[in-house]
């Protein structure tokens, strides 16, 4: 949430920052300015709502300057206003940040007493009139910027720009990710790697304490003590923000068509998987037990995962939630436990703090990412990749899928470790994932008119049994994220004992099944539904769907698959419902209220 672009160039700089804040809207944010250096004085320009309120600000008097800071937030202290959008400034000083500030308070006040004059309700304005207080005693920008950071509790990530320097971007890390780079027109900084594309052929990750000084040179970073260090340098995909022919109405629609060439992607790298295993420094023949720990849809992910594991692998597994998980108590740790964590953005701040506190009791922890150099990949003890590419709609889609299809993978790879029986079969049945679901998208159309039918409902239920109970808590949580319809995802045995009340001829229930094992319980609580007047839609293969025409208003047909591929390919027609819906509405599908792609605090 929130983002920081920084730029300086032979050129005035203002268009680049805007289309750097474009590049960073998936984040989150309901404000957005930038500052500039100009004749020796800060610019400011600011504005509420999108980028585009903040572009029409800056085209009706654009700043001419050659460096300068941009930045969009997400409200934490003080509503969304002009006063409380960064950059704030205080004298010769401006800057961004990303971040908490947990001190402010104390800081303001005795910032106040030395004479500041605070105009936001902010924590981040603490920060300028920290470095001026610095400037004003002779202290250098470099040092000043060390200081405050020292100062500062929390986690944040700051760019500056000063009228003594006024050929110098600064910037600090801890916590909250920054990404420089370097290129003919000059140095660029942003919060997200890819965002540096067409400026930048390469970022370089800052880590906790890192400084970095942009020149129109180069780049300098310095570690806490004040030495220049090198850090890991990443290659940036030049076409990540290309303009090109796009079919597709959103981000997120493309995100949800792409499914199919990310799953062959992940079958591609990891043909074996052996292939996995080479990536995490563990031997699952001593693992006693595995620990899943994730936020939101990650977390969906980790709950069928957990099943996988216990089913493949014959090892105990659980589920966490990682913003509880840090803050309990736990008994000693077993010989042999192993901690899997799972973030899209590898910047997930609750996951953070969960991996610090296994770290600290020792326990190897594993990480499933998209982004190769974020926080959580540099610090796990084995990290796999999820290859699903760059993720611009803030709902997650093909990430996902990816997700699930990568702990497959580590499922059965953990399975084959362990000599358990039939790997191989299920791995042969891995391979035709991306057909599935293909086949799946194809049925878009009988997804559409159910959407046009539901779209105006108040509420939704999501219903389903087995593997197809987290699948089912996904859907809710896609449909609530774009759509804003109250939706609750629950375990269809589980209707019975108090969610059964909810039902009623208005309310649609969509009701995951597939055949197997579980189809007769799982249709005994859909005609539990029935002989309430619930309005039943069905999700399933064709077999299960007509066991149970008789009491369906609507059915989406998936292909059939076993345990292992069902629930992957059960997901689609969700997502899409989730997407069409949210459209009929007339809503921003990738942008959607008070979300941010990139969850970067507590």
């Amino acid at each position: 949430m929130c983002g920081i672009f920084a730029r300086i160039a032979n050129e005035p700089v203002a268009p680049a920052l805007i289309e750097g804040l474009r590049r960073l809207e998936y984040r989150g944010y309901d404000s957005a300015g930038i500052a500039t250096i100009e004749q020796g004085g800060i610019e400011r320009r600011c504005a509420v709502g999108k980028v585009d309120a903040l572009e029409a600000v800056v085209r009706s008097g654009p700043p001419a300057g050659t460096i300068g800071i941009a930045h969009t937030r997400w409200a934490t202290h003080g509503s969304p206003s002009e006063r409380n959008a960064h950059p704030h400034v205080a004298p010769g000083l401006a800057i961004a940040h990303n971040g908490i500030i947990e001190n402010h308070r104390e800081l303001r006040h005795a910032l106040s007493d030395r004479g500041a004059r605070f105009r936001s309700e902010t924590d981040s304005e603490v920060i300028p009139w920290l470095m001026h207080q610095h400037m004003a005693n002779g202290v250098s920008a470099k040092d000043a910027m060390h200081r405050v950071g020292e100062e500062l509790h929390g986690a944040f990530a700051i760019a500056a720009i000063s009228e003594n320097e006024p050929n110098v971007l600064r910037a600090y890390r801890r916590g909250s990710p920054l990404a420089v780079g370097f290129g003919e027109g000059g140095g660029v900084l942003a919060s997200d790697p890819q965002a540096l594309a067409g400026y930048a052929t390469e970022a370089m990750i800052l880590e906790d304490g890192d400084s970095a000084e942009i020149t129109r040179d180069g780049v300098t970073l310095f570690n806490r003590t004040g030495e220049r260090v090198q850090r890991q340098t990443l290659a940036v995909d030049p076409s990540v923000f290309a303009c090109e022919d796009n079919p597709y109405a959103h981000h997120m629609l493309r995100e949800i068509h792409e499914q199919p060439d990310v799953i062959a992607r992940i079958l591609g790298q990891y043909r074996v998987p052996a292939d996995v295993l080479a990536m995490v420094p563990v031997d699952f023949r001593r693992v006693s037990r595995i620990t899943l720990v994730a936020c939101g849809t990650s977390y969906y992910a980790a709950a069928l995962a957990r099943r996988w594991f216990q089913e493949f692998a014959r090892v105990p597994a659980e589920v966490a939630i990682a913003s509880e998980f840090r803050y309990e108590a736990f008994a000693p740790p077993l010989p042999g436990e192993l901690a899997i964590v799972i973030s899209q953005s590898g910047e997930t701040a609750d996951t953070i703090g969960a991996m610090e506190v296994m770290r600290a009791r020792g326990i190897p922890v594993i990480a499933l990412v998209n982004q190769i150099g974020s926080t959580i990949a540099r610090e796990a003890d084995g990290t796999i990749p999820l290859l699903a590419g760059p993720e611009i709609g803030v709902a997650s889609t093909k990430a996902f899928s990816a997700q699930l299809t990568v702990l497959a993978m580590l499922a059965l790879a953990a399975g084959q470790r362990r000599n358990q029986p039939g790997i191989g079969q299920f791995h042969a049945r891995l391979q035709k994932l991306g057909d599935m679901v293909t086949a799946a998208l194809h049925n878009e159309p009988a997804v559409i008119a159910v959407a046009e039918r539901i779209h105006n409902a108040h509420s939704m239920i999501y219903v389903g049994r087995g593997s197809l109970f987290p699948v089912a808590m996904e859907g809710a949580l896609k449909l609530k994220e774009i759509s804003y319809i109250h939706a609750e995802g629950f375990a269809a045995g589980e209707l019975k004992h108090g969610p059964i009340a909810l039902v009623d001829p208005q309310t649609p229930i969509i009701a995951l099944v597939a055949s197997g094992s579980l189809f007769e319980k799982s249709a005994s609580n859909i005609r539990e539904i029935a002989a309430r007047n619930g309005r039943i839609i069905l999700v399933g293969d064709r077999a299960a769907l007509l066991s149970l025409s008789d009491v369906s208003t609507h059915s989406l047909t998936v292909p059939q698959g076993c345990d292992l591929l069902q629930p992957i390919v059960s997901t689609v027609p969700l997502q899409l419902l989730a997407y069409h819906v949210a459209r009929l509405r007339g809503l921003d599908v990738d942008r959607p209220r008070n979300l941010a792609k990139s969850v970067t605090v507590e």
